[in-house]
């Protein structure tokens, strides 16, 4: 693991954490996080965030131009989507409608630290902004009451993302497969670290299990740590 990205940088204060109502599902881009949020979402009868907006006609601009390689738009949309992401967290949960997330904040670090080696400078701007943001999450918004990481092979990985076909990654695929494999190398221990480091309750899922057996895997975890109740 990077320098940068050590535990020795990801410090609890100590302070009493606050927990949301809600869950996180974590991992790589192709784990199946869209895919299990939703069926989570229908098993707790959860409202459900998912990652990326469709509709959102400058977040897709900026993620076509990372995949091409533009790194000025990659560390704009590193900002655009770390900013964005945070607000859809604190929104998702003010109704105190238990909720189930596509991804948040924590995982947003990893990314930025690759797609910003070039310009430490800006990496240290981001990294400042990240744990003002983290600290803002951990102790008055609430992190999640369950982390749900799915851990993904690298040859399941590149499997799925040429199976889902999504254009800006297949048609980039071989001019990003240094960054794809990077970032798949620290994944799994990056979240693992940071829910360890924050005190957060998670649980680790193959990734290339059937729906219905994560679902099966994720209720046996929340009974077994009395997470049904609304509030924790």
């Amino acid at each position: 693991m990077s320098k940068q990205l050590e535990n020795s940088e990801l410090k609890n204060e100590f302070q009493r954490i606050k927990v949301s109502n809600s869950y996180a599902i974590g991992g790589m881009i192709g784990a199946g996080k869209s895919t299990l949020s939703r069926a989570l979402g229908n098993e707790l009868n959860a409202d459900v965030v998912f990652e990326l907006n469709e509709d959102d006609k400058l977040q897709n601009l900026l993620l076509e131009k990372l995949y091409e390689g533009d790194k000025t738009s990659a560390i704009a949309f590193q900002v655009y989507f770390f900013c964005s992401r945070f607000d859809n967290y604190k929104n998702g949960i003010k109704n105190n409608n238990l909720t189930v997330f596509d991804r948040t904040i924590f995982e947003d670090r990893l990314f930025a630290h690759q797609n910003m080696t070039s310009d430490p400078i800006m990496f240290g701007f981001y990294d400042s902004m990240w744990h003002d943001k983290v600290k803002e999450l951990i102790y008055s918004v609430g992190v999640p009451k369950l982390y749900i990481i799915l851990d993904l092979k690298w040859e399941e990985f590149k499997d799925r993302i040429f199976r889902r076909g999504r254009k800006s990654e297949v048609d980039n695929f071989s001019k990003n497969e240094h960054y794809f494999k990077s970032v798949h190398k620290m994944y799994f221990k990056y979240l693992v670290n940071v829910c360890e480091v924050y005190g957060i309750n998670y649980i680790v899922i193959d990734a290339s299990l059937a729906t219905d057996q994560q679902i099966k895997s994720i209720m046996h975890k929340i009974k077994k740590d009395g997470l049904e109740k609304d509030k924790i």
